[in-house]
């Protein structure tokens, strides 16, 4: 057990350190044309610039005119520069007469499955009306899929828990028929735990299936055979069928519980993070979401299964076998919060961009509920263990109870959290300052530097920088024309005018945005006019619908040093807990008081045990002697 704390502290000093930025689930970037737009003439097609890849094989579109009636749209296609790269919608359109279109979409992200969606409107030679577009969506998640994920991460978390149980009553002595009935019934509680975890994670697929519309169980089945996420679901879904059989597997044989259950359990943890976005993000943040799964899992499980699992629960745990397993729990149930609360403090700093998206987003304040809950689950545990440490006081099973229903609730909240849009998109962070396009070629003997400011639609800058590399130059600089295709397709020449020395300058309207073919034509008397093609790429500035309510500032920097302090305070807790813990040598005054139990009959080897705390509730086997106190030598051994 000091071992699995001692990784998830090590985990969570490496994540702490080294992790980098992590991904939301797929949004909407920029469109062309650009929601709340007007373009002069009908576009050919619609382009959707998305934050991630999606599944164009699961994309369903639909197009209103301003009466209300459908409009037929084309088949979508994908495009994206690779497998984890922003990737490009575009959805071919009929000609369109003027008026003004709303496009409502729907996709599924390729890594995760997870559904997205959303709408435009633009007009064609028609201005869209202001109230026509409203702010940014920030749905609440569907609540059959919250409940689907909830019930999953009970049924890993009831697994984890009841195996780590199982593990401390291989250490711990206890009264024995008690320890033979409490692996019966956490195993048991482990196989029940599994299956409903494997059936929630089917239940999830086809609940996101179904918000696509048509048959669900023929969607699901389309995602997993052909995307990307696939191989991860189905992955964690053998892992959650292999929890099953193990555990029945150590009921059957007997075999007490050791490395097997670890290794599946931070398997099952590390395919969930992989099902997630951070995946993407290189193996250090991986270990970081692995690691918040796995520490929430041993935590939240091993109260959940004290509570529900261990024989007398109904009526209060035993004492004196809770204070056994809590001395033995003690410093992974440390390490696991601590991990927990830095790596939740790191993902959240990623996940929500700014203050405002923390305090008035659907994502932020299920954050913060969730963050409460954990600190008062936190705070009841704490006050389990000043109860189990006193010698007279009430049994802990109601604060247990309370604890386990606590951290339940933690587990109801990210499940929420898991299904809502993370509040990491551009209407929760200031408008970016437009910087400009440019791009240098060389056409002839000449060099050519194009510049496009600001670089978003409106009115815009063209300034073309010409240098001549012959000396003498063959001929002066006569004229410098642009020609301008537009994302639709509209043609334009423009002359510019001089400015600085080897410098033309043109003001010109780029209304659209989307890709321009821009051609500059460089006119010398005597000589063929040189030509160069440029494709700048007019991204529509982000259009923030209010000004902050209290600020758009990052909360990296300060989650980033919580995250060390809570690293910190948990490496402090645990080297006082070992520093506190009596040593042989030290309890040499208790031999007297133990003196009734036999200790001075025992071997050496079993008076340490029983000074050291690690043997106790052992009174009949002791006054038994002879073979009883064989058999206790036997076990100590077998540790």
């Amino acid at each position: 057990m000091a071992a699995v704390g001692g990784t998830l502290l090590a985990l969570l000093g490496t994540s702490t350190l080294l992790a980098g930025p992590a991904e939301a689930h797929a949004e909407l970037g920029w469109s062309v044309p650009a929601d709340g737009s007007s373009v002069r003439t009908a576009p050919a097609h619609v382009e959707l610039h998305l934050t991630e890849p999606v599944e164009a094989a699961a994309t369903k579109v639909t197009l209103r005119d301003d009466t209300g009636r459908a409009v037929a749209t084309g088949t979508p296609a994908l495009t994206a520069a690779g497998p984890e790269q922003p990737a490009t919608l575009t959805i071919p359109l009929p000609p369109l007469p003027a008026g003004t279109y709303r496009l409502g979409w729907a996709t599924v992200s390729s890594d995760d499955l997870h559904p997205t969606a959303g709408t435009l409107v633009f007009g064609v030679d028609r201005p869209v009306a202001p109230a026509t577009v409203g702010a940014p969506a920030d749905p609440l998640p569907a609540s059959g899929e919250v409940a689907a994920q909830w019930a999953l991460y009970l049924g890993f978390a009831g697994w984890t828990g009841a195996m780590v149980l199982a593990a401390l009553l291989v250490r711990v002595r206890v009264d024995r028929r008690w320890a033979s009935a409490a692996r019966r019934r956490l195993l048991r509680f482990a196989t029940g735990s599994a299956v409903f975890a494997a059936v929630a994670g089917a239940v999830v697929l086809v609940v996101r299936a179904a918000q696509l519309g048509g048959n669900p169980l023929a969607t699901a089945w389309s995602l997993v055979a052909g995307s990307s996420g696939g191989t991860p679901w189905l992955i964690r879904e053998g892992l959650l069928a292999a929890l099953a059989v193990t555990a029945v597997w150590l009921l059957r044989s007997g075999r007490p519980v050791r490395v097997l259950p670890a290794v599946l359990a931070t398997a099952v943890a590390v395919a969930t993070a992989w099902q997630g976005h951070l995946a993407a993000s290189g193996p250090l943040w991986l270990a970081t979401d692995s690691g918040h799964v796995l520490a929430a899992v041993v935590w939240g499980g091993t109260v959940l299964a004290s509570a529900v699992a261990l024989p007398g629960s109904r009526t209060g745990l035993s004492r004196r076998a809770a204070r056994i397993l809590l001395r033995h729990f003690g410093f992974v149930a440390l390490a696991a919060l601590t991990v927990l609360t830095a790596t939740g403090l790191l993902l959240a700093s990623n996940r929500i961009a700014s203050v405002d998206a923390l305090l008035f987003s659907t994502y932020g304040r299920t954050m913060l509920v969730k963050a409460s809950l954990v600190a008062f689950a936190a705070l009841t545990g704490l006050a389990t263990t000043v109860v189990l440490h006193r010698r007279r006081g009430r049994p802990a099973g109601r604060l247990v109870r309370i604890e386990g229903a606590m951290l339940a609730g933690v587990f109801a909240v990210t499940a929420g959290l898991v299904s809502t849009h993370q509040a990491a998109g551009p209407q929760w962070r200031p408008p970016a300052a437009p910087e400009g396009l440019t791009a240098s070629a060389q056409a002839d003997d000449l060099v050519e530097t194009l510049t496009v400011q600001p670089g978003i639609p409106g009115r815009n800058f063209l300034t073309a920088g010409v240098f001549d590399t012959r000396r003498p130059a063959p001929a002066p600089i006569q004229s410098v024309t642009f020609g301008l295709r537009g994302p639709d397709g509209s043609l334009r020449i423009i002359a510019a005018t001089p400015a600085e020395t080897g410098t033309y300058l043109a003001a010109v309207d780029l209304e659209q945005a989307g890709t321009w073919q821009i051609t500059a034509i460089v006119a010398r008397p005597g000589l063929q006019p040189a030509a160069h093609d440029y494709t700048p790429t007019l991204v529509p500035g982000v259009q923030v619908s209010r000004a902050p309510r209290v600020s758009f500032n990052s909360l990296t920097p300060v989650t980033g040093w919580l995250a060390v302090a809570a690293l910190a305070a948990g490496i402090a807790a645990a080297l006082l807990i070992r520093r506190r813990r009596p040593r042989p040598s030290e309890s040499s005054g208790r031999h007297a008081q133990n003196s009734d139990l036999g200790v001075g009959s025992l071997t050496r080897e079993q008076r340490l045990r029983v000074l050291a705390g690690d043997v106790v509730g052992e009174r009949r086997d002791v006054r038994a002697g002879g073979g009883e106190r064989g058999g206790a030598v036997d076990r100590a051994e077998g540790e």
